[in-house]
């Protein structure tokens, strides 16, 4: 394979695109990102990060976004003309961290203060977003995809077109944008033709309104505003929400005075009410729409370009950065010439069938938040998105409460043509087998098409090129000095190959780390032998490598606290081997060898299916 020299092009620098970008700058794959808007982005939008995609910022070295995002306040519910709190819940309640788990909750962080985080790392990396610059048009053959952008000329108002050659292009320029429509994408669904929504964030003071909660004034089902307080767009900063079943909205983002009057009308606090600026707003109507297919050929939709749902649970920016992540890591290998084109056809086969579960189960929730009828403040048992059944003081706490497969853990691709598992337990005759894409977390559950577990206390032993450490019981009695995480050895770069063995020696593992240099690349597979804390007894001895452990080309790693052991569904005394790709999906799940290649050939694909694209 002939690998390339022509960049990527990603069309719209939205937190889609600059996942894109930055997971191939990461890889080293030349990227131009363009954004047709002369500025970056303004509005709050989508702010909730739900715990999947925080996985994925932590596999693109982005812990800013974690450290900085704050956990949602409490929902409050007000009739219209009170600040007396008619029911107070957690939409969101928290949920303490796991080893396997880290991310537990969904936190919020406005969209321009995620951008420019991303923006950062990415200029970091000598790629920064071109502004103002548009896709005009594009054409693809076996070889490249050649585009023609146009950019302003200076401070004039006129443009100047510029024709580029490309790898591949991805367009992350949203439900409107040209990338899907040129390339012939269906776009089939509805769109809510009664629902009205418009969004903003605005500078308000209003007395007694406090801001360590989420008020909500008024039934979803028929006058309602809400206002969530964050900092970010001051200290009396507000992202506002409103629909109305009753009244006009059309036309308040082109009339800040009638906005204004209409967002104290819907608090009905009369003069208490100041809004002191109107910062960003806009209005929409709830669609529900996915394409046929992710991409054709070297051209791929992701986000908002791919599927448009409703706002309900969140799903929009995350689900989207999901997209990213999965063509971008695959793009990669096939740009370093290690995998054939055919690998880019798993994008779709993967991603279609989480967004479309994710359609319908959003969808099911906006109605359920959106047509709730009259607030009823009496107590009913209402289950959450976990099963866990808890009562609920009104009809709208039990539409709004989130959690559950929302948080996007159980999200798989368990029917991936290429993910490889031979632990997969036998059908039973007769019966269906039911799956779903958007799955929950199961605790001692582990396939093929999973989101890796992570997995704190593996204390080093051995690394590559590297003298052997000896560990002792004073040192590493807890597992926790000198130790790493599972998550701190996975990145957007490389594969994982885990392999747990009783011992460092063994035939097996040797076998396997043969097969490694043979198949793949050492920069494209970390090799990592993970030993039973068994391994080593803190009371009795000291763990000292052999000379056979310090000649093996791969780090050696005890499972002192048992977390690898217990997450990755491993017995002490077995011996298996666990790919983990660069998204953070466990993409094989194997004895050895054999299995080891089947997953290997299948993401490198054959010469035959090079040829055919």
């Amino acid at each position: 394979m002939v690998t390339s020299t022509a960049p990527v092009l990603v069309v719209g620098a939205g937190p889609t695109g600059l996942v894109a970008a930055l997971t191939l700058a990461r890889n080293n794959v030349p990227v131009r990102i363009i954004e047709r808007e002369p500025q970056h982005r303004r509005g709050q939008r989508g702010a909730g990060i739900h715990p999947r995609s925080f996985e994925v910022f932590h596999f693109l070295h982005v812990p800013e976004i974690h450290e900085r995002a704050t956990f949602f306040p409490q929902l409050q519910e007000h009739n219209k003309g009170s600040l007396e709190a008619l029911n107070t819940f957690a939409m969101v309640p928290y949920t303490e961290p796991t080893p396997a788990i880290p991310y537990y909750n969904a936190k919020c962080m406005g969209q321009p203060t995620l951008e420019a985080i991303m923006r950062e790392h990415l200029a970091k990396l000598g790629c920064t977003v071109e502004l103002g610059t548009r896709l005009v048009s594009f054409a693809q053959d076996e070889k490249c995809v050649r585009v023609k952008v146009a950019k302003p000329r200076g401070d004039a108002r006129e443009e100047v077109e510029e024709d580029i050659e490309v790898a591949y292009l991805i367009g992350a320029d949203g439900a409107r944008g040209m990338t899907r429509k040129q390339l012939g994408l269906t776009f089939l669904g509805t769109t809510r033709e009664d629902q009205f929504l418009v969004l903003g964030d605005i500078r308000l003071e209003a007395k007694g309104l406090d801001r360590d909660h989420w008020h909500f004034f008024g039934p979803l089902s028929q006058d309602m505003i809400t206002f969530r307080p964050t900092d970010e767009l001051g200290k009396d900063g507000w992202q506002f929400v409103m629909t109305s079943r009753t009244a006009d909205l059309k036309g308040l983002v082109h009339d800040e005075n009638a906005l204004v009057r209409r967002i104290k009308d819907f608090v009905g606090l009369g003069d208490d009410v100041k809004v002191n600026e109107v910062m960003w707003v806009s209005e929409f109507r709830p669609n529900m729409r996915m394409v046929n297919k992710f991409g054709i050929e070297r051209i791929f939709v992701a986000g908002d370009a791919a599927h448009v749902h409703s706002p309900a649970g969140g799903q929009g920016m995350n689900s989207s950065i999901q997209d990213a992540f999965n063509i971008a890591w695959k793009i990669a290998l096939v740009y370093k010439g290690f995998a054939s084109l055919s690998l880019l056809d798993t994008y779709t086969s993967e991603r279609l069938p989480v967004i479309a579960e994710m359609l319908g189960f959003t969808t099911e929730l906006h109605d359920r938040t959106f047509d709730q009828p009259n607030a009823e403040h009496t107590p009913q048992s209402t289950a959450d998105e976990n099963g866990d059944s808890k009562p609920a003081k009104s009809n709208f706490e039990r539409a709004m409460r989130r959690g559950g497969k929302l948080n996007m853990l159980g999200v798989n691709y368990r029917t991936s043509p290429i993910v490889v598992d031979e632990f997969v337990p036998t059908p039973t005759s007769g019966v269906a087998v039911v799956h779903s894409a958007y799955g929950d977390t199961q605790e001692g559950v582990l396939r093929a098409g999973d989101r890796a577990p992570d997995a704190p206390g593996l204390v080093p032993v051995i690394s590559p090129n590297r003298a052997s450490s000896n560990v002792s019981s004073g040192s590493q009695s807890n597992g926790t000095a000198g130790s790493i995480r599972m998550f701190d050895i996975f990145a957007s770069t490389h594969h994982t190959v885990i392999i747990f063995a009783p011992a460092s020696t063994t035939p097996d593992v040797r076998s396997v780390l043969a097969t490694l240099d043979q198949t793949v690349p050492k920069e494209l597979a970390r090799r990592v032998v993970v030993l039973p804390g068994s391994a080593f007894e803190p009371n009795s001895c000291v763990w000292t490598s052999s000379e056979a452990d310090q000649a093996m080309d791969a780090e050696v790693l005890i499972d002192q606290a048992g977390h690898a052991y217990r997450g990755y569904v491993v017995e002490e005394q077995e011996a298996r081997v666990v790919v983990v790709r660069p998204d953070g999906v466990v993409g094989a799940i194997v004895h050895g060898v054999t299995g080891l290649e089947q997953y290997f050939e299948g993401v490198k694909g054959s010469v035959l299916a090079m040829d055919d694209h």
